[in-house]
Parts: structure tokens; C-alpha cells; sequence
């Protein structure tokens, strides 16, 4: 048989295998470096924040978009995401505070040096979110759940008119609230589909539809003798206090566990003089 001739080691194969290894190095050296910036730039605008809102504890703060450098650089942040949990105010004690900053604008300098002592913004989006259990503690109702209330939730009662009013109307939603009252002397557990609306800074619930979820005879509907007192007991109006950053709340909605009023503000400014909107 043939003896087959080795092949010659290709000579070129091991500068092309440092090459990839080194770029490989270099592009999770500049990932690392991206994150680093980010998370001190975090860091700095959680501790503005923090100082404007009278907070106890810095807000979580989160810079949206990759490469974070090339935002730096610009100094124009496209989503800057902020959340301050169980915030207290008033009657409530577990309040969420949430905002978007579209387009923020901090100079990078001002970064580098840790002196974010201004932040102009094009458009802030803010929030409060009123958890159940704090609903649920001011109206009486301690394992009180909230849900967004299906379409045709309303269906086939005196509030179908108003329930397509809530279409199209971002101060109206509607909802549905879970709990247990005591019903001539029995616990029992209901459903109620409410609507919300926001009306000079208040949140108020008015309900609209009650069912009675009674473990004997299954989910029926109560006499009108009852279904008042039980209407009485769901509706409410709670002030969740200022949106953060002076925001005008506009719109209200249900969403799992929480009952949330939203705003928008154009050209705002966070600085030592507090936050002035344009």
C-alpha cells in the first residue's frame, strides 16, 4: 500500500485562531465596559431621583438600549426606566412609583465627574400603582384581588351604556375586584366588576355588577336587599397623592394586582430647583 504523505501544518491557521480569540476578548471586554458605564449612570440618576422625590431608599433605575456607550457619548438617553416600591403616602403604605424617561439629556461629563445634578427630559411618562392590599385595607376587604375586568364584563346590566363609554376614554376602565364580605351574618365570596375613573387626582370606584360566589349553591346572583350594602362596601375614592414628577394623571387602568393611574409630561427639568415641566 501507499504510505500517504502527511500534510504540511497550514501555517496560516494559528494567527487567524489568535485573531478570533482576541476579538472575542476584546468584544466581552467592551460588553463589560458598556455595563460598567451604564450601571454607574444608574447609579447617579437613582441618587437625583431619589433627592427630588423625598424617597427613603434609592428607586431602581434601569438605562434601556445597547450600546449604552453611544447614548453616553450623544448624552441623550432614549428610556430611562425608574421604580420606587412601597412608597408610603397618606392612607397607603405600599404605593408603586414608576417613570419612563424618553430622551433624557445628561452631559457626559456631568456623568463621569458623579455630578448629575440636572436631567432635561423630551417626554416623561409617570405612574402610580395602588396595590390590593392597600385597597383592600381601606375599604375593609383584606384579601381583596384585582384583575382586569373581561370586554363584555358588563354585558346585560344597567352599566352596559357606560361600560362602551370606557372605549376609547383612557380616564375610565373598567375592573374587577375579589373578595370576601360578611353577607346577614355568613362569609361569603363575591365579584364585583367596577369602573374606575380619574377625576382631579382621586381614583374612584364605582361598582356595577355583583355576583355572589357561595360554595353551596355555586356563583348566583344576590337580591337587591343585599346587593347595595355589598355596593357600599366597593365603592371608593383613594388619592395615591402627586404622580411623580408633577405629572397631571390622565388615564387609569387595572392590571393584575394593582390599580394604576398614568400621565404624561413634555419637556421636563429635574434639578436643584425641584422639577419644573415646560
Amino acid at each position: 500500500h501507499a504510505r500517504e504523505t502527511p500534510r504540511a501544518p497550514d501555517r496560516t491557521e494559528r494567527p487567524v485562531k489568535k485573531l478570533a480569540i482576541s476579538l472575542v476578548l476584546l468584544l466581552g471586554l467592551l460588553v463589560a465596559a458598556d455595563y460598567g458605564a451604564a450601571s454607574f449612570a444608574e447609579y447617579q440618576v437613582s441618587q437625583q431621583v431619589r433627592k427630588q422625590l423625598k424617597l427613603a431608599e434609592d428607586p431602581a433605575v434601569r438605562m434601556h438600549g445597547f450600546p449604552f456607550l453611544t447614548q453616553a457619548v450623544a448624552g441623550d438617553y432614549k428610556d430611562v426606566e425608574i421604580a420606587a416600591k412601597a412608597v408610603k403616602v397618606g392612607q397607603l403604605n405600599e404605593l408603586g412609583v414608576e417613570a419612563n424617561l424618553h430622551h433624557a439629556r445628561l452631559p457626559l461629563n456631568n456623568v463621569v465627574a458623579g455630578k448629575v445634578d440636572r436631567i432635561d427630559v423630551d417626554e416623561l411618562v409617570g405612574r402610580v400603582k395602588l396595590k390590593a392590599s392597600d385597597v383592600g385595607r381601606i375599604i375593609g376587604i383584606t384579601d381583596l384581588t384585582i384583575n382586569p375586568a373581561p370586554k363584555d364584563a358588563l354585558e346585560g346590566t344597567d352599566g352596559e351604556q357606560l361600560a362602551d363609554g370606557t372605549e376609547g376614554d383612557p380616564t375610565k376602565a373598567t375592573v374587577q375586584l375579589n373578595g370576601t364580605v360578611n353577607i346577614a351574618g355568613t362569609d361569603n365570596g363575591v365579584q364585583v366588576i367596577g369602573v374606575l375613573s380619574v377625576l382631579g387626582g382621586k381614583l374612584r370606584i364605582e361598582p356595577k355588577k355583583l355576583e355572589l360566589n357561595n360554595s353551596a349553591f355555586g356563583r348566583i346572583s344576590l337580591p337587591k336587599i343585599f346587593e347595595q350594602s355589598v355596593f357600599n362596601m366597593f365603592t371608593a375614592t383613594i388619592d395615591p397623592g402627586a404622580l411623580p414628577f408633577r405629572v397631571t394623571p390622565t388615564a387609569v387602568r387595572a392590571e393584575r394586582g394593582a390599580l394604576v393611574i398614568e400621565g404624561v409630561s413634555k419637556n421636563v427639568t429635574i434639578g436643584p430647583g425641584g422639577v419644573q415641566a415646560g
